[in-house]
């Protein structure tokens, strides 16, 4: 009876060392910034439409690619984002009409709207920049996300360079213990 409790007691350590870890993964962006390097190009990754329109976390994501676009450090937006559930348009559709709402010029966003998940937007953004003279690339996600959305931009023999989303309007504990799992799930899975 001892040892068994002795058992659970250090599964539950070794459980709670892991959680650790992974969080301290995904907190690792939280206080980076871009590197303000010249790129070709953004990648923003998509985030939930409220009411058709960008939420307020898909805006943010938005807002630090305006800001590199602004400042001179990228020229084009990739702008990935299928169509989620409940939603009448793309990610990607919503992103381009609050980026023309902003000012930009439509022939500065190239659209990848078929992907419903982290991985499938940077292999479906990878297919699309076959072929385009697009090289150098920011990422541009939330930081609790940018952990696994690197792993999944590697798989697809994406370079890239991290410019991380900073929220004002999430939660980040949850949305990182969230992130955790997704990660156990990417390494279990994948």
């Amino acid at each position: 009876m001892i040892k068994s409790l002795w058992i659970l007691l250090g599964c539950l350590l070794l459980l709670c060392l892991f959680i650790t870890y992974q969080y301290i993964k995904v907190s690792y962006y939280d206080n980076q910034y871009p590197d303000n390097k010249k790129r070709d190009a953004a990648i923003v990754l998509g985030a939930s439409l409220w009411h058709n329109k960008p939420s307020p976390a898909l805006r943010e994501r938005l807002n630090t690619a305006l800001k590199l676009y602004r400042t001179g450090k990228i020229d084009y937006f990739i702008l990935s984002g299928g169509l989620g559930d409940d939603e009448q348009q793309s990610e990607a559709n919503a992103m381009r009409t609050y980026l023309l709402e902003h000012h930009v010029p439509i022939d500065k966003m190239i659209l990848e709207d078929k992907s419903h998940n982290t991985k499938e937007n940077l292999q479906n953004t990878k297919a699309i920049l076959m072929g385009i003279p697009i090289h150098s690339l920011y990422l541009v996600t939330h930081d609790y996300h940018m952990y696994r959305a690197l792993i999944y931009a590697r798989q697809a023999d994406l370079e890239v360079s991290p410019a991380p989303a900073h929220s004002t309007v999430l939660f980040g504990p949850y949305h990182k213990l969230r992130e955790c799992i997704a990660l156990w799930k990417l390494y279990l899975f994948h």
